[in-house]
Order: C-alpha cells, then structure tokens, then sequence
C-alpha cells in the first residue's frame, strides 16, 4: 500500500488515468461523454473503450478514433467481464469505471485522485452520483447487502417509508469530508490497478447488477478501503443502454443478488432452502409493485428517444457545467411559464428549481433540478451560472444562501421579484398583512445580504397586481364563477386604482434587463448609493429596488367588469351594495378558495394603490401593455 503517490497527482492535477468505458447501446450519449473525457484528461492519461457487441450505431464514430482504445467483442459478456477486459489494457497506476452516460464535471476525477494519493489505504474510491434532477442517487454509497436489508429496499420501492433497513444511504446526511463506506457504485469508481490484479478483477460470474458490490467487498476482505468523495459529483443518467427491458432488469438483480448471498452470506445460517425461497418472495414483490422497480425502469427508458436529438446530452452538460445557464426559481408559476419562454426564445440555457418537475412547462434548453441539487447536494452542483431570475416568493431566497453565495455566483445578474405588498400592506390592521410585509422585507434585506460583495448588478423588482397566464388564481377565479353561475356581479363601490400588469410584459423586461443589463449600469449604481442612504442601510449598495406596473389605472370594479364579459356574453347582472360585500367576503373567508381574502378587503377595494414604473423603464426601455384579462 505505500505506493508513489506523485504517479496519481502532480502539482495538485491528476495525472496518468486509464479511464475504461463499456457500452451496450448507449446511442449518442458514448460519443458525449468521450468527447468530453478527452478534452478534460490530463496528458498521459488513456481512454478505453470496450464494445459489448451493441447493436445500435453509438460505437460507430469511436472505432477509428486517433485518442480512444477501441475494444470491440463479438458478443455481449457482461459488464463485469468487459471491465475486466478493458482494465487487461491499461498501463497507468488509477484505473476509472465510468459509464457511458455518467457526465463528469471539471474538478471530479482530479479530487477522487487526491483522496487516493492522501489515503494509502485505500483500494478504491467512488463518486457523488447525482440523477440529472440533481439528486443522489442511491447506489452512490451503500451498505453491504444483506438479505434483510435487500428485503427493505423492495418494500421502500413500494410503500414510502424508512423503517425498513435497507443497503442503499443515499436518504442520510451528506458528509462534509470524503469518508470510508461499505461499497459505492460501478457508474464511477477509481482504483489502483494494481488492487484491481490483485483481488482478480471484477467476478464475471455477475452479468449486470451486483458486481461493484461485489468488488468492493473482495477489495474490503483483502484489507482495503473503500473511500465515498461528496465534493466529486457525476451526473448519471442511469438507464442510457437501449434494448435490456425491465424484466430482463430484474432477472439481472435477482441473479446478482442471489450470487452475492450464496458468497457472503455467512450471516445466512438459514438453510439454503430458505434462502432461496426468500429471494422467490423477493423476486415476486418487486416485480408485481405497480409503482416499484419495474415502472422506475420504464420510466427511465421513456425519454430514450429523446438521446438522438441530444437532449439528455445536451442536459449533462449543463448540469456539469459545460453550457452557461440561467437560473430560474419559482418555474412553476406564470411568470416562470413566461421567463421561460423569453429565454428559450433567446437561445439561453435554463435551469429551473422545483419540487415538482411535472408541473414545469420546461422549453427546449430548459431543465428542472430539485432543490436538493442547491442545499442538501450544493457541494456537488457546478453549474455555470450567468444570471439568475426568482419569481418565487423572495422569502424562500435566503434558503439557498449557501449555494448563492458561492464566490463563482458574484459576476452573475439578478433579477429578484418581491412585491408591491410590501408598501400597500404597511399600513393594515390584519395579522396577515403584517406577516406578508414582514416576509416580504425579510426577504428583500436576506438578498441584499447575499448580494454585498457582488460583482454585478442585482435589481429587486415590486410588481403590482399581476395578471395573466393559466395559474392566476384573481382573474380565474372571478371567470370561473361567473362561467359556472352565469352571474355578473356590479360592484361599483370598488372605485379604488390599480395598475395590473400582464406576467408577459414582467418577463420581456426584465429578460431583457438580465441579458442586456441596464441601460446606464453606472448610474444604476448610483441610484442605488441613493437608496441605500435613503433607507439607511450599510448593509450593500448594489441591489436597485423598482416598482413595475401596468399601462393603465383601472379601478377594481372595471377590472371585474372585464374579467366578467371574457367568461360569458349573457347571463343575470346583480348590483352588490358595500354593505353585503363586506358582509358575502365575512362569510366567503371560511371557503377554502377565499381563506387568502384578509378581513379588510372591501375597504382596500375603494383605496388606490397605484406605482410609477419610470425607475424601471429608466433601466430597460418597455411598454406595458393596458387591461385585458
């Protein structure tokens, strides 16, 4: 074990790797990543490429490749046997395992090299496999496989719970430093070669499935570590080799697991009868769960056809950061559907933020990462972010400090939406009120915290009443209880000013704030000086503060009025007084569609609340468009 270290590291690169790739049919997603593993390797370094017989075109452009060892089998042996056979041909001392779909971000293969020349006793060491969601995935870093925590894992894929042991640990806490682990994941590992020889190789008796663990537990037995490096991400597609079905996917489990128990399954003193009935049972559970193994596998095959556009390549290399983006948080909401329509119409790269990727109308050149990428996963994101829009509420911001302070975020513009709530709710008597402008300031100081040593511009934005879209729960609601009643409702008390703007028009501008800057960046930062003395803070004088409001005054009860006419020609006309309004939305509050209405609304119905957008326009030249729900 006291190999020469400088064989691995020289002067903090990495240096001499012999990085082995094995495909079967894994379409465009070969050619991406070898491309990119050439253009990012060290001198000295090797790239081997073993063919498991694959019947689609992907080894096609690797075959006479100057920079590439192309191995080509005449049948399909298996993952473990083609390993093997790949590593027969490498000649520098740190051997990589890395599937043809895993996407390897600049600094990954050099950080798991240190921790191997720091670390002598350790045989191998693996990476932070991330899904292209952003979130870990769970053969990163395991536990020994045991029969009872193999039985946990089929109960957790078909009843969401944790009380079930199971061998993956991908749901604990993410360790700050690179730790020692049981096992870790045969999509990207590093070894010493010489380990590899020694312990024999991968066991070609494993077919697909199973055999990484099985290393790992071979490399233990033989008195070696096995090391996990949080802060060495790979994004890992999982599922880019075509033309292996679910089933045939859960034949390979079962077999592997069932191989990997009769060789360490000393803790088995069960007969092996049992035994084998067991893994019957198991067999039979996960294969029938209509939301388990077998439709996460489809469902991982569904984009398949997507990889001949380069769509999912294109997404690796955004998430690696190889393709500037813009990232968006709030996406799914209106304004996210029109942010991310002006940028996709802008030839931009977009990222967007959400819990809830069904929900995202993602455009072409637009992802969705889960939060986790951000906050629990941030030592892992190296996205190459070149501005950054949020429309979600600005009090949800200062969550992701960590990941937005990063130094790299400082030359990045922002565009921050709050709101005009934060003024015209000042002054009520509602606790809800008072709790909405108290986010709302908490929120804009937690980004003008974040933004203090900026090398850019940051413009928090105050909308007023914002309209349009699918999701717009004020204008919606009021066409559709007129569509179902066939009612229209006169309130002509309602004579207070508003100036709603259309989320379209928030977006062409401040898409062409973020892409063009403002149109006198110095004196934008002079009226921000200005603020900043006006509102007494010291905190930074970089954020700008704006208001944005539509293209006309319209008192609320002509906004009904309008809204009213687009659901129906006809329908009963009822003049309401302010007496039963005040005395309808007492009542309607307790309605879970009006539980939102504070108890004072009627009066703020007859007040103005009107805002100049010439701060706004005075950065970015744009007409706001009048009324028209």
């Amino acid at each position: 074990m006291g190999e020469d270290r400088g064989a691995w590291v020289v002067s903090g690169r990495v240096s001499h790797l012999s990085v082995v790739v094995v495909n079967f049919n894994s379409g465009a997603f070969l050619e991406a990543t070898t491309t990119a593993l050439l253009a990012s390797l060290p001198p000295g370094s090797e790239l081997i490429v073993v063919d498991n017989d694959s019947s689609d075109s992907s080894a096609a452009p690797l075959r006479d490749h100057d920079g590439i060892i192309f191995v080509q089998l005449e049948r399909n042996v298996g993952f473990g046997a083609a390993a093997n056979i790949g590593a027969a041909r490498a000649r520098n001392e740190l051997i990589v395992f890395l599937n043809p779909d895993a996407f390897v971000p600049d600094g990954t293969l050099q950080r798991m090299a240190g921790y191997l020349a720091a670390h002598a006793e350790s045989a191998l060491c693996g990476a932070l496999l991330l899904d292209f969601q952003g979130r870990e995935q769970a053969g990163s870093r395991r536990y020994d496989p045991t029969l009872l925590r193999s039985w946990g894992k089929a109960v957790r894929s078909i009843v969401p719970t944790h009380i079930f042991p199971t061998f993956d640990r991908h749901d604990e806490p993410l360790p700050s430093m690179p730790v020692q682990v049981d096992a870790i994941s045969g999509a990207c590992m590093m070894v010493r070669r010489q380990v590899h020889q020694n312990i024999g190789g991968f066991d070609e008796g494993f077919f697909l499935h199973f055999e990484d663990l099985d290393y790992c537990r071979r490399a233990r037995d033989a008195g070696w570590d096995v090391g996990f490096v949080p802060d060495a991400p790979v994004f890992h597609y999982q599922g880019a080799s075509g033309l292996v079905t679910a089933d045939r996917l859960l034949q390979h489990k079962h077999a592997g697991l069932a191989r990997y128990l009769d060789k360490f399954g000393s803790e088995g003193k069960v007969s092996r009868a049992i035994r084998t009935l067991a893994l019957a049972a198991l067999k039979l559970a996960v294969g029938i769960a209509p939301w388990g193994f077998r439709l996460k596998n489809i469902r991982a095959r569904r984009p398949a056809t997507l990889v001949n556009d380069n769509e999912l390549i294109k997404v690796g290399q955004m998430l690696s950061g190889t393709l500037p983006v813009v990232m968006l948080f709030g996406a799914r909401s209106d304004l996210g559907d029109a942010f991310n329509a002006r940028l996709s119409a802008c030839g931009q790269n977009t990222v967007n933020v959400s819990r809830n990727p069904a929900g995202v109308r993602a455009p072409p050149g637009s992802i969705t990462v889960h939060p986790d990428m951000l906050v629990r996963n941030r030592v892992g994101a190296r996205l190459n972010v070149a501005g950054l829009v949020s429309v979600c509420p600005i009090w949800e911001l200062p969550g992701y400090a960590d990941f937005l302070t990063n130094p790299s975020f400082r030359k990045a513009p922002w565009v921050v939406l709050s709101s005009t709530s934060a003024v015209t709710k000042q002054e009520s008597a509602e606790r809800a009120s008072q709790a909405v402008v108290s986010k709302l300031c908490a929120g804009e100081d937690g980004v003008v915290r974040m933004r203090s040593d900026a090398a850019s511009w940051t413009t928090i934005v105050r909308p007023t009443l914002i309209y349009g879209g699918r999701r717009n729960r004020n204008i919606n609601k009021i066409r559709q209880i007129t569509t179902i009643l066939r009612i229209k409702i006169n309130i002509d008390f309602a004579r207070g000013s508003r100036q709603p703007i259309h989320c379209d028009d928030i977006a062409e501008w401040a898409t062409s704030l973020l892409l063009l800057g403002p149109v006198n960046q110095k004196e934008a930062i002079q009226d921000a000086d200005q603020q900043a003395r006006k509102h007494g803070t010291i905190i930074s004088t970089r954020p700008i503060r704006v208001d944005v409001a539509g293209g006309e005054a319209v008192s609320f009860a002509e906004m009904v009025n309008r809204t009213q006419a687009t659901a129906c020609a006809g329908g009963i006309r009822l003049y309401c007084r302010r007496g039963v309004a005040k005395l309808l939305f007492s009542l309607a509050h307790w309605l879970p569609w009006f539980r939102e209405v504070p108890g004072d609304f009627v009066s703020r119905l007859e007040q103005d609340f009107l805002f100049s957008s010439e701060e706004a326009i005075a950065l970015q030249s744009q007409v706001f468009r009048r009324f028209y729900p």
